[in-house]
């Protein structure tokens, strides 16, 4: 489970658990935790901090004094909170270290256990604090952390630059926003769950993804099926020049399933896209035609794409125009689509039909003019307040795409790697979302389905492929093998 910070001290309020209790649940697991990655010659200094963070690791190091040398620094002043303070009374002044040899102690240590801030923290560190944090993070010590890396928040994914960098962080009980967000932090290398059998009753805004659920999700196609049992999907896109980002929106609809595709294009470009793909219907329009053609297409189909490739379409603006104001079912905008809405973003929010927007982190730049570096401080946050504010379906494409809805539902992607950092892969995604908007009439959960799966063949891909060469037009093969695998 995924849950924030609200939800994280639901789950511990409802569990009628004293927090005592859980205090020596989460130190005994972690405790339990390090020892698998510990060497019994190690020396273990524990960072503690004064609120609950810092009295789990007063329960840690009363544990592993037992078997390890392990000793405990206070970092933030003695322990405020009842819990905590109980703890640190637990710990005898053996394995106590005063701030005052902070220093001698982080240079002499093997392992460093960072409990100084959980769940709670945010902002920016204290200049005191920094010179602690920089201290440990040049040191040749190993750092774990319980939780969340001090000095990073963990609903955000906003962390100070001297934020502590781990090895390993344990989450307790539930994963975080910021766990998910592992590439735009780059914080830790590893990040484990450590379950404190909590009963989880809390419904969490942050959804998953995996296999497992996608296919519990996907449909399968009855034996009564005919090619129109889905609906249609409408790429419309491309231009002279640009012909790959059509036929890539296409082959994206065709990888995940979709049996009717129907392709609204400039006439410029149809014998380069009808050569390529069989099986669509095509529809090529002329400068005096577009609009006649975009709009008969349009009232066939279920969902629909545009914006891919389009950057000399003429009559793109009335196309747009004519999309929003008439599809019947999902509209995704991608490119040259989203550059179009630069200054007219608010109009989104009277189009009746559900609209995704697909921009990378310059296009969303542009979006809601900001800077990007101011953006990607608190990525997440931009992202839920556009969505909300614009009433529309956003993906933030990215290390951790994100996915949010405009009621404050949020996917952050883990599938995916550097193979997808190469032109076309954004215009492939672009065809799957509106292909599996087709197949699903769950807009937010479609979407998640297809950014998911875009990640997870590229995935599978790099079985086979190198970064550097691989190959978009293996989709539909990957998903085949897929599905196959699943019994389609």
């Amino acid at each position: 489970m995924i849950i924030d910070t609200k939800g994280m001290k639901q789950i511990e309020e409802d569990s009628l658990i004293p927090v005592s209790d859980l205090m020596f649940k989460a130190g005994s697991t972690a405790a339990e935790a390090l020892k698998k990655v510990l060497r019994h010659d190690d020396n273990i200094l524990i960072l503690m901090g004064n609120g609950n963070n810092g009295g789990d690791g007063a329960v840690i190091c009363s544990l592993l004094r037992k078997e390890y040398k392990c000793s405990i620094v206070p970092v933030s002043g003695t322990p405020k909170t009842d819990a905590a303070k109980a703890a640190w009374k637990k710990v005898p002044s053996s394995s106590r270290v005063p701030f005052k040899k902070l220093e001698e102690a982080v240079k002499s240590a093997d392992v460093i256990v960072d409990c100084v801030y959980g769940f709670g923290y945010h902002g920016d560190l204290k200049e005191e604090m920094r010179t602690v944090f920089r201290l440990v993070n040049s040191s040749k010590a190993k750092v774990y952390s319980i939780d969340i890396n001090s000095g990073a928040e963990a609903d955000t994914g906003y962390y100070d630059r001297d934020a502590l960098v781990s090895e390993i962080t344990w989450a307790l009980d539930c994963y975080k926003p910021f766990h998910m967000l592992r590439r735009d932090h780059g914080l830790f290398k590893k990040c484990e769950l450590l379950s404190l059998d909590l009963p989880h009753n809390v419904r969490s805004k942050y959804h998953e993804m995996n296999e497992e659920i996608f296919f519990r999700r996907y449909p399968r196609r009855p034996e009564t099926a005919y090619k129109g049992s889905y609906g249609k999907t409408m790429i419309c896109g491309g231009c002279y020049g640009m012909a790959g980002a059509l036929s890539l929106n296409i082959t994206g609809a065709r990888t995940v399933g979709v049996p009717y595709i129907e392709a609204a294009l400039p006439e410029s470009i149809y014998p380069i896209a009808a050569a390529k793909h069989t099986a669509a219907v095509f529809h090529p329009f002329g400068y005096n035609t577009a609009q006649q053609v975009v709009g008969e297409t349009l009232k066939h189909c279920k969902a629909a794409a545009f914006g891919s490739g389009t950057v000399y379409m003429e009559r793109k603006q009335e196309v747009l125009d004519l999309i929003l104001q008439n599809a019947k079912g999902p509209v995704v905008l991608d490119a040259e689509a989203l550059r179009m809405l630069e200054h007219n973003t608010y109009l989104m929010r009277f189009v009746r039909c559900p609209v995704i927007l697909t921009p990378h982190i310059g296009e969303f730049s542009a979006l809601i003019h900001k800077p990007v570096e101011t953006i990607m401080k608190h990525r997440l946050e931009y992202a839920l307040d556009f969505a909300a504010e614009h009433k529309l379906f956003l993906v933030l494409k990215g290390p951790d795409t994100l996915v949010v809805s405009p009621g404050g539902d949020v996917y952050i992607n883990q599938s995916g790697n550097e193979a997808l950092a190469t032109a076309g892969s954004g215009d492939l995604l672009t065809g799957m979302i509106a292909g599996m908007c087709t197949l699903n009439p769950d807009v937010f959960e479609a979407v998640v389905m297809a950014v998911w799966l875009h990640g997870y063949l590229a995935d599978l891909g790099r079985e086979e492929y190198a970064a550097e060469l691989f190959d978009l037009e293996s989709f539909p093969r990957l998903m085949n093998r897929l599905l196959l695998k699943h019994g389609h």
